[in-house]
């Protein structure tokens, strides 16, 4: 922009400059020309009044008489004057000099021979002017008048320097004027320049601060308006890849983008923890480097070279065991090439879910085959003939009732579950007093307990009341305790304790029996999952206790947990929150 401004200025200082010295040089050609015109009508005029002033009778002239006669006017008219006879003889010069050759001085001939030329010539820095002496109509003589026009020169001079130093102040005024004014135009352009440098460093808030109607206003008014509307636009960019980044970052599924030049260029925090690998370690290196998992970085080859969509399950074994469903599809971008997103959906639960479906409906057959076979093959039995036998008619009846309430048993647990999973169940909280109701339980197991050898004992510190459904919860306890019994071989111990703290109370359940191996405690929870399955059919299990005591107490909003020892025995340590009527009491 100083260019442009130094450019105005200089042009100003050329124009004005070019403008001054033709004026300056046409000023002294015309004051030139002007003061010989002036010189030469004086001369021209003086010559004709000598001419006709001077007394010319006699034929023959006295050169002294003329001499005089020059003499005087040379000094009146302060030029020099010379006079000749018709012949062209010098009878007379203001100078003195005699010996002039009339015929060196055309303009004399011209004269003397009334040639109608210009009587005016200028020669050897003098202005001459010839002009004839004529009587009764004849030539009888003439008269130069000479004038040195050096003052003409002198005063050129002047002019001159007048001249220069008048170029010299319309220099100086014309640059700062000239300044001024490229300034006055620049200024708004060079402010509309900055503007636009501060857009392309994305600082869309600056304005240019121009007003008026001329073209540089409309100019800084469209530059307003661009950065307006890219102010808008780059808020709704930065909104929507805000938005993009959210909903990248919360999607379950790992997802990698590949770029048309093969370098991986966006990561999710999902396929950092599917494969525990950091996304700095990947953005920005070639997909080719990607050692795990192996089939990926040919799936994404393939899909980059053949255009089309494709989808792939995989297997990884690192951080954790888990099944993947890879779902890859070309990425069109505009004259660069083809990128790859790849978009990888984990199917462990969806495969755990399924397989756990399939050992539900694997396990009901079972459960449901055992007990219809037994009743189906004795009661075959008594009808064909071993009713007579009273003692063989009244056990295998017998056994046929037992295996008709397990079957009682096992399509109540059913149902019960089904609708406890499918939040079917309404809980009929009530104020009921702990230790009454561990009692009562306990009570109902005692001969039980009894029967298979086995101690227990109830822990109660201070009694205190809880907000519980009764019936449901009395169904937590008895399913614990059953479970407890099953697993605890005679001689064993079985304690119930109830703990009061600030926030919540607790419910533990301890055996001395057989315990759980440590692999299998997550799965203790799972339907018809049984740690001995042997010993649970035996004693009349259906493997569904203790899923529906983890529902039952989560209904109530507590949490269960078991900690066992293999050989030493089980804890199952039930917690609740405590309600505002628990508290009161």
């Amino acid at each position: 922009m100083r260019s442009l401004r130094a450019r105005i200025t200089w042009s100003f200082l050329l124009l004005i400059g070019c403008s001054v010295l033709g004026t300056g040089i046409f000023v002294a050609l015309l004051l030139r020309s002007s003061y010989i015109d002036s010189l030469t009508t004086r001369l021209e005029t003086e010559g004709r009044m000598l001419a006709e002033t001077i007394a010319w009778t006699d034929s023959h002239p006295s050169r002294r008489q003329f001499q005089q006669v020059a003499e005087v006017y040379g000094k009146a008219l302060d030029a020099q004057i010379t006079i000749f006879d018709k012949n062209g003889r010098v009878l007379g010069d203001s100078t003195g000099d005699l010996s002039l050759n009339y015929k060196a001085y055309p303009e004399v001939e011209s004269a003397l021979q009334k040639k109608k030329k210009d009587p005016t010539v200028i020669r050897d820095n003098f202005l001459h002017a010839a002009l004839p002496v004529e009587r009764d109509g004849d030539v009888v003589g003439a008269i130069r008048i000479s004038l040195d026009i050096q003052e003409v020169n002198q005063s050129l001079e002047k002019v001159w320097v007048s001249l220069a130093l008048g170029l010299m102040i319309a220099y100086g005024l014309a640059g700062f004027f000239s300044s001024r004014i490229a300034s006055s135009v620049t200024s708004p352009l060079e402010e509309i320049t900055q503007v636009a440098r501060d857009i392309a460093q994305k600082k869309f808030h600056r304005r240019v601060q121009q007003t008026g109607k001329d073209e540089v206003a409309q100019l800084g008014q469209a530059i307003n308006r661009m950065a307006h509307s890219l102010q808008k636009q780059m808020e709704t960019i930065r909104k929507s890849e805000r938005r993009l980044h959210s909903i990248i970052e919360s999607l379950e599924s790992g997802l990698i983008m590949i770029d048309p030049t093969g370098k991986v260029s966006l990561v999710n925090r999902s396929f950092e923890r599917l494969f525990g690998v950091p996304a700095q370690d990947i953005i920005g290196r070639s997909y080719k480097k990607l050692t795990y998992p192996y089939d990926l970085t040919d799936w994404i080859t393939e899909c980059a070279e053949s255009g089309e969509r494709m989808r792939n399950e995989i297997q990884i074994y690192f951080p954790e065991e888990r099944m993947l469903e890879a779902n890859l599809a070309p990425m069109w971008v505009e004259r660069n090439g083809v990128g790859v997103v790849v978009v990888l959906h984990d199917l462990t639960a969806i495969r755990r879910l399924e397989q756990l479906r399939k050992d539900f409906v694997a396990n009901v057959s079972h459960e449901l085959k055992t007990p219809i076979t037994s009743i189906r093959g004795f009661s075959e039995t008594l009808l064909d003939g071993a009713m007579g036998d009273p003692d063989t008619c009244r056990e295998f009846l017998q056994i046929i009732n037992e295996e008709s309430l397990r079957l009682q048993r096992l399509i109540g647990e059913l149902l019960d579950l089904s609708k406890i999973e499918s939040k079917q169940i309404n809980l009929k909280r009530e104020l009921i007093r702990i230790d009454q109701m561990v009692q009562s339980v306990v009570k109902t197991m005692e001969e039980r307990f009894r029967a298979k050898q086995q101690a227990w004992s109830v822990k109660i510190a201070e009694p205190f009341e809880v907000e519980v459904d009764k019936d449901r919860f009395r169904q937590i306890l008895l399913n614990l305790l059953s479970n407890a019994s099953n697993y605890t071989p005679p001689g064993g111990r079985i304690t119930v304790e109830v703990e009061k703290r600030d926030e919540s109370w607790l419910c533990k359940v301890s055996d001395t029996g057989i315990g759980i191996p440590k692999e299998d405690l997550p799965r203790v929870f799972e339907r018809f999952y049984r740690v001995d399955k042997a010993r649970a059919r035996d004693s009349g299990g259906t493997g569904l206790g203790l899923a529906i005591v983890k529902h039952l107490v989560e209904a109530h909003q507590g949490e269960i947990e078991v900690s066992s020892q293999i050989g030493q025995g089980t804890t199952f340590t039930l917690s609740f929150p405590m309600t505002k009527k628990d508290r009161n009491t």
